[in-house]
């Protein structure tokens, strides 16, 4: 079974490849153990993604990659493949072949003109078999072939001669190719055992939504992934096409697919003619019957039968079935053979066809929705009766869960508002189109309606509506701040336009560092939404203001909590499930057990009511529950789930950075840890968002002290000092950070220094945080054992860690880390073993690998004689070796991985041992093992 480091390194996700967990599992397993695989797949299908993730990981692991990557204009090409491979190899190979070899290879290969002498037909296969062996016998190969089905034949050949009978653990093979059974036949049965083919089909619609996260940006939320991954038929390289159709043109394409009902997707460029092609030699009538299919997204037989007589849906339907277009299939439901066909459909209509078909649509389907949407699409100039059933039928999306669709309908209602209806009218759904795209996690939807209806912005106030909501949709957020002052400015007292900027003004002054002015504002931005009955606008204001006491260690949270429960209850409107569930989560203490299950219940509900816009601070609320917890697997598994769900579509990346800071330092993986909290610190930074920079400083002050680099650690804790003495903030959501300053002075002697994280704790525990008045007592004990008062500091760290449940499991492992250490100082050499021993099972029973290999270390300065379960599985095999006499370069081999790898074991493994050369290492080793 592969070790840690290398599950890791195949991770299919951190690769770009979405929904290929078991592909690369099996490239994995092909790089450790060597055969060959043969990845099979239709165009489009990704295996040319595989495998240059095959290279990367393989060049990791110290093979070298050689490649062969014929295109369709090589396939008459002889040894087009050949030179490929053998322009690859160093210089000097070629030159330690037999001459015959060498001749024959020049020969064939071009490189020079062919004599009177003959040359053998199997001096050529024979040449790349022997440049082969030579290479495997210097460093392990990787032969990587792709588009197998172009290889000329004069290559598969020799490549199957070459092949057979090769040193698997030497030489492993991947090929790519197209599910052709005459592609290389010969060649494939000519691969070592073991043999695996690999199947590479359609991807779920999960992966295409994450695919088109990363290349496309966030807004591709499940429910506007989703029918790309049907139309696209699972193929990631047509759904990248598709989407980037669309997206060039979102108000063609918009319209969302509900209940079953695809929308009408762009045919990419490549593919429009051979489509449009195929159904434009359909008959007239097959035509205008799969027009309605096309433009409904999907109708069943009985549907039909209400628009077209029977005679002639009959042979529409078997024009289309004999033209391999479209099929009766289960449930009586009219199918396109693709779903791209549809869209092809509809392209060769013309406008006036479509706004027929459209106008059928609307008086003959039962669905207020379908005939909304259908009614709209129909007529070319405003009218009030269809924008009033557009409106209607947005709020019955709402109901269902449709609010991406609600948001498209709402729109539509606002485009089919006539000029000669109020202007407020329109302008008012124009503003609930926004907010409805904003809720759904389309801000870019949201910023386009908001342009188009800035425009009917005449009055004070509706310009200040428009103001507050571009600060809301901003990036930047003093920018954000400056447009809500402006528009503060402009509304009068007692409006709910009033009440709602209060609330967003307080959220940019407690980003910036003003606890009490944040205060301040929260208090009247309640008030306000109270007397104009806004207990939405209510309950976000007092979400803030608990927020802002617990921070600032001011009021009583406990009563806003209270405040916020009896409105839920007595409120009529419908709130937002993900408010209430951030009211009880986000700041809820580590042992409220009821915190995860209420979070997670509103994750559930606000995806059911489709408000993925709300998801990123829902996930970072569940990731902090599981993170104080100590639950690190579950905070990891849940950070999947919110990458597969599209959650982080919000929150600027902030949120989404900061719950992979706290996933991934937990989890060990520091380096990227580091390089993700420092990028957003100095983000944050520049912006001026001192809440934010306290945060990261924070996870920076842990990595650092996970690293155990102590005066790299103190540089963010002691910005984070100076932040909270000039903030005068308390409290950083629960994060126990003076602990790691108080562990970081103490390493590198700043006595003063840790009297001052232990004086952070206290006044974190005064507001309401009993578990930092441990950690604080902990750090007292510590500061007494570095003043010499060894028995008081133990007695202390012996009574904390009798006290069962008053630490979250991490840090309850970190003080009896701290007994261990204070005993291995008054010579308690046996406790002190004990109580390392303790804490390193402690850690990796939570998967905290970085401090368990500290107690370990620990452990074994202890002065009793190492022993090999100090070191990791990996770590033993790179030792036993080296101590065998194997070079860094021999072990990485033998171990198939890279030499960067084994330095890097090494360096781990001569710290456990407290050795610095290979002979102190065997002898140690040796010693080790004796009974």
């Amino acid at each position: 079974m592969p070790d840690d480091d290398l599950v890791d390194e195949v991770s299919a996700a951190a690769y770009g490849l979405y929904g290929r967990e078991d592909a690369v599992r099996v490239i994995g397993d092909l790089l450790e153990h060597g055969g060959s695989v043969v990845a099979i797949g239709e165009p489009g299908v990704g295996k040319s993604s595989l495998l240059k993730v095959a290279d990367q990981l393989a060049q990791r692991r110290g093979r070298r990659v050689l490649s062969v990557t014929p295109t369709q204009f090589d396939l008459g090409l002889p040894f087009a493949g050949l030179a490929e491979l053998v322009s690859q190899c160093p210089e000097s190979a070629e030159d330690r072949l037999p001459a015959p070899q060498r001749r024959a290879l020049a020969v064939a290969l071009q490189r020079t003109e062919p004599d009177d002498r003959e040359v053998d037909a199997l001096a050529v296969p024979l040449a790349i078999r022997t440049l082969l062996t030579q290479l495997c016998e210097a460093e392990p190969i990787l032969l990587v072939i792709d588009d197998l089905q172009w290889l000329d034949q004069a290559s598969v050949g020799s490549l199957g001669f070459a092949l057979r009978n090769t040193d698997s653990r030497r030489l492993s093979v991947l090929i790519a190719s197209r599910p052709d059974p005459d592609s290389g036949g010969d060649l494939i049965r000519s691969l070592v055992e073991p043999r695996r083919e690999l199947i590479l089909g359609a991807l779920p619609e999960w992966a295409i939504g994450q695919l088109l996260r990363k290349r496309l940006g966030p807004r591709w939320t499940p429910p506007m992934s989703a029918g790309v991954a049907r139309a696209s038929g699972g193929n990631p390289f047509l759904a990248l096409m598709i989407a980037q159709a669309m997206q060039s043109d979102v108000s063609k394409w918009r319209w969302s697919a509900q209940q079953g009902h695809d929308p009408i997707f762009p045919v990419p460029p490549s593919l429009t003619g051979l489509l449009c092609e195929k159904v434009g030699l359909l008959p007239r009538g097959a035509r205008d019957v799969l027009l309605l299919v096309s433009a409904a997204g999907r109708l069943t037989v009985t549907q039909l039968q209400r628009f077209v007589e029977e005679t002639r849906l009959r042979s529409a339907l078997e024009a289309a079935g004999d033209a391999d277009v479209a099929k009766v299939g289960a449930g009586s439901v009219v199918a396109f053979t693709h779903p791209l066909l549809a869209s092809a459909m509809y392209d060769v209509a013309t406008p006036e066809e479509r706004r027929h078909a459209h106008r059928v649509l609307a008086e003959k389907l039962e669905d207020p929705v379908e005939r909304a949407r259908h009614r709209s699409t129909s007529i070319t100039a405003p009218d009030e009766r269809v924008a009033s059933e557009l409106e209607r039928a947005a709020e019955t999306s709402r109901s269902r869960g449709a609010l991406q669709l609600a948001g498209e309908l709402l729109e539509g209602a606002a485009l089919a508002t006539p000029s000669d209806v109020d202007t407020a009218v329109g302008f008012a759904r124009w503003l609930r189109a926004v907010d409805t795209y904003a809720g759904a996690g389309d801000p870019l939807a949201a910023r386009a309606a908001l342009d188009k209806g800035s425009a009917l912005a005449d009055e004070p106030q509706q310009q200040a509506q428009v103001l507050v909501r571009r600060a809301r949709l901003a990036d930047d957020l003093t920018g954000a701040r400056v447009l809500a002052e402006q528009a503060f400015r402009m509304t009068p007292p007692g409006s709910e336009s009033r009440a709602e900027i209060l609330q967003e003004l307080s959220e940019y002054h407690r980003m910036e560092g003003h606890g009490r002015l944040a205060l301040r504002l929260d208090q009247m931005a309640v008030r306000e939404a109270a007397a104009v009955n806004r207990p939405d606008i209510q309950i976000v204001a007092l979400n803030q203001l608990q927020g802002v006491q617990r921070l600032w260690g001011i009021g009583d949270p406990s009563e806003t909590l209270s405040e916020i429960d009896r409105l839920v209850e007595t409120s009529l409107l419908e709130l937002s499930p993900a408010e209430w569930a951030w009211a009880h989560g986000f700041h809820a203490p580590w042992n409220d057990e009821s915190a995860e299950r209420r979070t997670r219940d509103g994750i559930v509900r606000t995806i059911d009511g489709g408000r993925y816009g709300e998801l990123s601070g829902l996930y970072i609320c569940l990731i902090l529950n599981l993170i104080r917890a100590s639950k690190v697997r579950e905070a990891r598994a849940a950070l999947d789930e919110a990458d597969r769900m599209g959650a982080w579509v919000s929150g600027f990346g902030r949120q989404e950075a900061m719950a992979r800071v706290l996933v991934t330092e937990y989890a060990g993986e520091l380096d990227e840890a580091r390089v993700l909290a420092q990028a957003a610190a100095d983000q944050a930074r520049a912006s001026g968002l001192v809440y934010w920079l306290g945060g990261f400083l924070a996870q920076l002050g842990f990595i650092e002290t996970s690293a155990g680099d102590w005066r790299a650690a103190l540089v963010p804790l002691r910005e984070l000092a100076q932040i909270f003495a000039s903030t005068k903030l308390v409290d950083l959501e629960q994060l126990l950070w003076p602990v790691d300053y108080a562990d970081a002075a103490l390493q590198v002697g700043a006595l003063d220094e840790v009297a001052k994280a232990i004086s952070l704790l206290r006044r974190q525990a005064a507001a309401g945080r009993p578990e930092a008045a441990v950690a604080a007592d902990r750090c007292q004990a510590l500061l007494s054992a570095a003043r010499g008062e060894i028995d008081n500091a133990l007695s202390e760290l012996r009574k904390l860690v009798d006290r069962k449940g008053s630490e979250c499991p991490f840090e309850a492992a970190r003080t009896r880390l701290a007994l261990g250490q204070v005993c291995r100082r008054a010579g308690y050499r046996s406790m002190a073993d004990e109580q390392l021993t303790t804490a390193a099972e402690a850690f990796d029973e939570l998967g905290v690998p970085r401090w368990a290999e500290r107690a370990r270390l620990a452990a074994g300065r202890i002065g009793l004689q190492p022993t090999t379960k100090l070191l990791t599985a990996t770590e033993r095999r790179v030792a036993e070796l080296v101590a065998a006499g194997r070079s860094n370069q021999e072990t990485a081999a033998e171990l198939f991985m890279s030499v960067k790898t084994v330095e890097a074991n090494l360096t781990r493994i001569y710290r456990k041992f407290s050795v610095r050369t290979r002979t102190e290492l065997a002898n140690n080793l040796k010693s080790s093992d004796s009974p």
